[in-house]
């Protein structure tokens, strides 16, 4: 089903957007922009072998057209209702069995993609390439849209933000991080996903640019990622932040994980993988020459177990290895965690979810539920 407003709409909404300029949830509909819903059916799931593990591997999506479309970040609640999203587009799909059948949606016109889902108390939340932050209660009822542009200094201030990353703490203290025009930007919710507040960073680096990732511990302390390889940390909810690691020069960091305030790893392109034991003061470089030759790492998230699963994109062009995850155990040896024979796992885009006893994992052309 589609809607398609005229152009005079098209160019109303994106000056001005009168009816979202509050600091509160809309319904998607208000936004007025194409929207798409397109069902999607896999009733008879591709199933194959773990070699690793022995275990069973499920696929629970497929892309039809992976000229135009992509997805690179999973959330699942539970066994049966998930979400997926990418680009372009915005484009989003939900499940609510298992992956047998999903609903499709597109936010947009245009070539902007989602870079992040999340969820907190059954919510589900997707950030990306938009100003609009989308949300949604049972995947029954019509999505909601947040818009950051009110928080802005000025009218303008926050028309064109990326959000590469949205993460909550157990007690739902919330943060998304990504930039405004090439700036770092910070957002925080204290009160479980509404409202969001604009972050002051008193204390990152002048120069300082995007940030790729954020962890946030039971405490609530938090931890930034800057693409530059920069680590900020801060103890009281954003107010001030302190440097725990200044990147070098060269450097393309995009994940962070952490299993105890002293123990964690950072990742990023070209293989790099930087791994501290005394909570950010030193930094280890950790040999990854397994993950295969000119592999990126993607995304870090530690098991129950504290074992650190790690993804990677790129690595199936070397004909040695085309793992598409490992993992690292606690005395850092780095094993594929999924491979099998006769498979192809095309890492162009990626995510990474766990839940209970699985990790969902996202390639270019599908979603794997694996055991872990």
């Amino acid at each position: 089903m589609k809607t398609r407003p005229s152009l005079g709409i098209l160019v109303a909404l994106l000056f001005s957007l009168p009816s979202l300029a509050q600091q509160t949830y809309q319904p998607i509909s208000v936004l007025n922009v194409e929207i798409d819903t397109i069902p999607v059916s896999f009733p008879e799931q591709e199933q194959f072998k773990n070699d690793v593990t022995g275990n069973t591997v499920k696929v629970l999506h497929a892309v039809e057209n992976t000229g135009f479309q992509f997805y690179n970040s999973v959330s699942f609640r539970n066994d049966k209702e998930g979400i997926i999203a990418g680009g372009t587009r915005l484009r989003l799909r939900s499940t609510q069995d298992g992956g047998k059948h999903w609903k499709g949606f597109s936010f947009s016109g245009f070539a902007n993609a989602f870079y992040s889902t999340a969820i907190y108390e059954n919510q589900f939340y997707v950030v990306g390439a938009s100003r609009y932050i989308f949300r949604n209660d049972d995947l029954n009822t019509e999505w909601e849209a947040f818009d950051v542009n009110t928080l802005g200094e000025s009218k303008y201030a926050l028309r064109h933000p990326k959000f590469y990353k949205i993460k909550f703490s157990p007690s739902g203290f919330g943060i998304i991080v990504g930039d405004n025009n090439g700036k770092p930007l910070v957002l925080k919710t204290t009160d479980k996903g509404a409202p969001w507040k604009k972050v002051k960073l008193n204390g990152l680096q002048t120069d300082e640019v995007s940030l790729s990732d954020v962890f946030i511990f039971p405490d609530d302390t938090i931890r930034l990622l800057s693409f530059t390889g920069n680590v900020y940390e801060s103890s009281n909810e954003g107010k001030d932040w302190s440097l725990l690691r200044r990147g070098k020069e060269g450097e393309s960091l995009n994940s962070i994980a952490f299993a105890t305030k002293k123990e964690g790893y950072i990742a990023g392109l070209q293989g790099l993988l930087l791994k501290t034991t005394d909570g950010g003061k030193t930094w280890e470089q950790i040999d990854t020459t397994v993950l295969g030759r000119g592999a990126n790492i993607s995304s870090l998230e530690y098991t129950k177990d504290h074992r650190l699963l790690l993804t990677t994109a790129e690595s199936f062009q070397d004909e040695k290895n085309n793992a598409p995850i490992f993992s690292i155990d606690k005395e850092g040896k780095i094993s594929p965690f999924l491979s099998a024979k006769g498979q192809t796992f095309v890492f162009d885009a990626y995510g990474l979810f766990l839940l209970n006893d699985n990790a969902f994992l996202l390639d270019r052309d599908k979603l794997y539920k694996i055991k872990v």
